[in-house]
């Protein structure tokens, strides 16, 4: 009976550190969520006033790039409703091909509810919003620099 009781109780612990360990990496991962949320800002849908530096509103979203090796600095790329994405693929919608900082399919953009989000899809160097690496769909707001690689976009609603 004794020989018995033992191997149930290691099963009965290993069972309860494996329990211990799903809900610690689905904390982490919530916090990890929250994080990427800037508590100073507040998001206001269709802002008035523009920063300085930024387009006039023309109906049309687009990540314009500032900074890059690769792309000239106001080249402009719509963003539709769809999906759009970014990396060296030639698949790609936004074509970083001599970037070695990006990876073949780097980031996404997505449009959910009028929002649009942008979310790494596991590239080695990540994909940063105003500094930040993002960590799962980020929504972007009005004005927001999205760093992959080494080009930076403004995001202009």
């Amino acid at each position: 009976m004794l020989e018995l009781q033992v191997p149930l109780l290691a099963a009965k612990a290993l069972l309860l550190l494996l329990l211990f360990a799903f809900v610690y990496a689905v904390v982490r991962r919530g916090v990890g969520d929250l994080r990427s949320i800037p508590e100073d800002e507040s998001f206001q849908p269709g802002a008035a006033g523009r920063k300085e530096g930024q387009a006039p509103k023309r109906g049309v979203s687009e990540l314009m790039v500032e900074e890059s090796e690769v792309l000239a600095p106001g080249t402009e790329f719509p963003i539709g409703n769809g999906t759009t994405t970014i990396g060296r693929s030639s698949a790609s919608d936004i074509v970083l091909k001599s970037d070695d900082y990006v990876s073949g399919r780097h980031a996404r953009l997505t449009r959910h509810g009028g929002l649009l989000y942008v979310e790494d899809l596991g590239s080695t160097n990540g994909t940063f919003v105003n500094g930040r690496k993002t960590v799962g769909a980020t929504p972007l707001r009005d004005g927001d620099r999205v760093r992959v690689g080494s080009t930076t976009f403004r995001y202009l609603e």
